[in-house]
C-alpha cells in the first residue's frame, strides 16, 4: 500500500518495467529473429491492460476514438531538453490482455540504458505534477544503493523480487494521484 502523503516532490506517478534481452534488441530495431522480415517489434508490452490501460490514458490523455492514447515523452541529450509523440495502443485480437507503448525506438534515452553486468536494468516512465512524461532508466543495483525516493525503491525492488513465472519479466506502477498501485508478481 503507497502512501500519498510520502510521495516523491513533484511526482504524480511512475510506471516501471524490467528491460530484458529481447527488449534491448527492439530499441535497436533488431528484434525480429526473421532476418527476411525487416527489424521486428519496436514496442513494450504492458499487462494485463486493465490495470495499464487507465494508467498510460491518465500519462498520456489524448485518446483517438481507436483507443490509442497519445503524449509526448520528455528527455534530456547533449545538455537540451527534447519531447517527442508517445503512443500506447490498447490490446489487439491476439494479445487480447497487453497494451503496447510503440516506437520505442524513436524516442527512449536508449544511451542511458545501463550496460549488461551493471544489474537489472529497469525503465521508469515518470509524470510530473506539470504533467510531463520523463522515460528514465536505473538499475535494481542503484535503487538498492540509496540515493533514491525510498517509497519509489522499495515498490519497484520489492516488485522486481515477487514471484513470477520465470519467462515474465517484473512490470508495475505507483499512481501518488488516486492512490493505485500494482505489481505483476506475488
Amino acid at each position: 500500500m503507497i502512501d500519498p502523503n510520502l510521495k516523491p516532490a513533484n511526482v504524480m506517478r511512475i510506471v516501471f518495467k524490467e528491460i530484458v534481452a529481447g527488449d534491448r534488441r527492439k530499441f535497436e530495431a533488431e528484434s525480429n529473429d526473421d532476418p527476411t522480415a525487416g527489424g521486428g517489434a519496436r514496442d513494450l508490452r504492458f499487462r494485463p491492460f486493465d490495470k495499464f490501460g487507465p494508467v498510460f490514458s491518465r500519462m498520456f490523455p489524448d485518446v483517438s476514438d481507436k483507443g490509442i492514447c497519445r503524449g509526448r515523452l520528455h528527455w534530456v541529450q547533449n545538455g537540451k531538453e527534447h519531447s517527442g509523440d508517445a503512443f500506447f495502443h490498447p490490446p489487439t485480437s491476439a494479445r487480447p490482455n497487453e497494451g503496447r507503448l510503440a516506437n520505442v525506438d524513436r524516442y527512449l534515452p536508449v544511451n542511458k540504458l545501463p550496460s549488461e553486468g551493471t544489474g537489472t536494468a529497469i525503465l521508469m516512465l515518470v509524470q510530473n505534477d506539470d504533467g510531463r512524461v520523463w522515460p528514465e532508466f536505473t538499475t535494481d543495483r542503484s535503487l538498492e544503493k540509496g540515493g533514491w525516493h525510498a517509497q519509489v525503491r522499495d515498490m519497484i525492488v520489492g516488485c522486481l523480487r515477487a514471484r513470477r513465472r520465470a519467462n515474465v519479466s517484473m512490470v508495475g506502477f505507483v499512481d501518488f494521484e488516486t492512490k493505485e498501485s500494482f505489481c505483476n508478481g506475488q
